[in-house]
């Protein structure tokens, strides 16, 4: 029985972003849409890089409630994400509550990246 990981995810593993192909790879393991959804608490949100890249800063409370997409991942994909991600040395990961979008759904123990290390 493998174990099932709820992620959301704001940023370039979105559908039609650069990374979402890593969801599609099945070499990479089980990927389960559930639903486009937003953190329940609000946080900042900033674009960085040369490449332009969405980045999630661990300040509850500061910010706005993030849109993104939820998924279930099996453990292969979430390591594979951990790999991508950089985690734990480029990204941290928590868990948070997010809410869907097209209803009054809430999913406790969602991993979100959040960069570790931001210098403006």
């Amino acid at each position: 029985m493998t174990n099932l990981h709820k992620i959301f995810v704001y940023g370039t593993l979105k559908k039609g972003e650069p990374n979402h192909h890593w969801f599609s790879k099945i070499e990479n393991g089980v990927v389960k849409f559930v639903c486009d959804a937003q953190t329940s608490e609000k946080y900042p949100l900033v674009i960085a890089t040369k490449y332009n890249i969405p980045f999630l800063l661990s300040s509850p409370g500061i910010g706005n409630n993030i849109r993104g997409e939820l998924y279930e991942v099996d453990d292969a994909t979430f390591e594979k994400l951990d790999e991508l991600e950089d985690y734990p040395k480029f990204y941290a990961r928590e868990q948070k509550t997010v809410s869907s979008l097209s209803g009054n759904m809430k999913y406790d123990n969602c991993w979100i990246y959040f960069l570790k290390n931001y210098k403006p």
